[in-house]
């Protein structure tokens, strides 16, 4: 059991990582745990939203592809509710959709498979900022 108050972990930043499929959200989790980030996982849209407004995390690391709400609409949630929220968006797509990236204000986008070097570089990047 985490104890989320305990002062080692008070210093930890925290990241949201939200995809549907399980497997990807707890290889994430591990990466960036073994790294000593404070890692929560939802696995659909809603849920990352009740978790953002009950806890923000300093990052959100977001599949597009979701059902019912996906990626798209979690960002433009986050970047309306919650705008000091870094968002790297996650997906399998080689390119981006077109959106308005503009307004969408992502931070950084990875694609699948991940690469682990390239994750851990952007996370820490994101963070120190």
């Amino acid at each position: 059991m985490s104890y989320l108050f305990l002062e080692e972990n008070l210093n930890k930043k925290q990241i949201l990582v939200v995809d549907d499929v399980i497997d990807n959200s707890l290889l994430l989790a591990t990466i960036l745990e073994s790294e000593g980030y404070q890692v929560d996982i939802a696995s659909s849209g809603y849920t990352a939203i009740a978790k953002i407004e009950a806890n923000p995390p300093s990052l959100v690391l977001l599949d597009l592809m979701m059902p019912e709400l996906d990626g798209y609409e979690v960002a433009k949630w986050i970047r309306q509710n919650q705008p000091s929220v870094a968002i790297v968006i996650v997906t399998a797509y080689d390119e981006l959709p077109t959106f308005d990236q503009q307004q969408l204000q992502i931070d950084g986008f990875l694609h699948k498979p991940i690469n682990i070097d390239e994750l851990l570089m952007q996370v820490q990047a994101i963070l120190e900022k």
